[in-house]
């Protein structure tokens, strides 16, 4: 048995746990409905290790920023929360989700609603009334990217190969200026969600960017194929096996637990010749 799918899997550690009666199946053990969040459990864990290079998306994540609007004027007529404002022009496209800049303000507000062509924004908080034909600045600093994404590789990367450093949002706000200035690149990034970031300068024209990541292996079900690579297998079975050990209360718990830490040991090391070859000139150090 390759532990080649879920079910392979399932049926090897209800077997190793004497689950399984001679000619039975894996369904026949009381233990088979829990497998399904055992083995995601485990799974889980094992996202968290180690950046795998099987989980490297490929090709990378890749993200175009929007221009600044900076050829309206702005009317606020009164201040409060979901507050109107009234631009010169709309906007072709909707600017949902972008924010504004009242010229000579240290504030910003957040576009919360807009329809595409209208002058009429929806602000989620104003603190002040802001006289008809005020110049503004209409820009984007925060985006979503992938769906899947786990951990960023390194940064992003952009149409000129230079490259942006990810940060906290801690060092973000304390080393760039709140509200943002413009740039044609950002020199920095934070990542404020699973897949909103906030770049340090907010662009003045469009570029593309490329973003290297680490995905999170989908949680394992029925007879398809593991998205974990063969050599993590094995891995995750001991770590599945230990944790039944434990929900059944079996002394044998503690050396599945050991063969599964041993386990990622191997499987990190055997990653790190798989990055870097196993000769020698690739891991000298300049």
């Amino acid at each position: 048995m390759g532990l080649d799918s879920f079910e392979d899997l399932v049926a090897w550690v209800l077997s190793r746990a004497d689950e399984i009666d001679a000619g039975g199946t894996a369904s026949d053990s009381p233990f088979y409905g829990l497998m399904d969040e055992t083995v995601a459990e485990v799974q889980r864990d094992l996202n968290m290790r180690h950046p795998w290079i099987d989980a490297l998306k490929d090709p990378p994540g890749a993200m175009v920023t929007t221009d600044d609007i900076t050829t309206t004027t702005l009317t606020i007529a009164a201040t409060g929360e979901g507050v109107t404002g009234t631009l010169s022009a709309g906007p072709a496209a909707s600017i949902a989700g972008r924010k504004i800049r009242p010229s000579g303000k240290n504030w910003i507000a957040r576009v919360t609603a807009h329809t595409a062509a209208s002058t009429s924004v929806t602000l989620d908080a104003v603190p002040e009334v802001i006289a008809a034909g005020t110049a503004c600045v209409i820009f984007q600093d925060e985006y979503d990217l992938a769906a899947d994404l786990g951990a960023f590789v390194n940064g992003l990367w952009d149409q000129s190969r230079g490259f942006v450093r990810l940060v906290s949002l801690e060092t973000l706000l304390r080393v760039y200026p709140d509200p943002p200035t413009a740039g044609t690149t950002a020199e920095a990034f934070a990542r404020l969600t699973k897949r909103k970031i906030r770049l340090s300068h907010y662009p003045n024209s469009i570029r593309r960017y490329e973003y290297p990541y680490v995905a999170e292996f989908a949680d394992p079900a029925g007879a398809s194929t593991l998205s974990l690579p063969a050599h993590l297998r094995p891995v995750l079975a001991e770590g599945t096996l230990a944790l039944l050990f434990q929900m059944k209360g079996d002394k044998r718990q503690g050396e599945a637990a050991t063969r599964y830490e041993a386990g990622i040991e191997r499987a990190i090391a055997y990653e790190t010749r798989r990055a870097l070859g196993v000769g020698q000139l690739s891991k000298q150090t300049y």
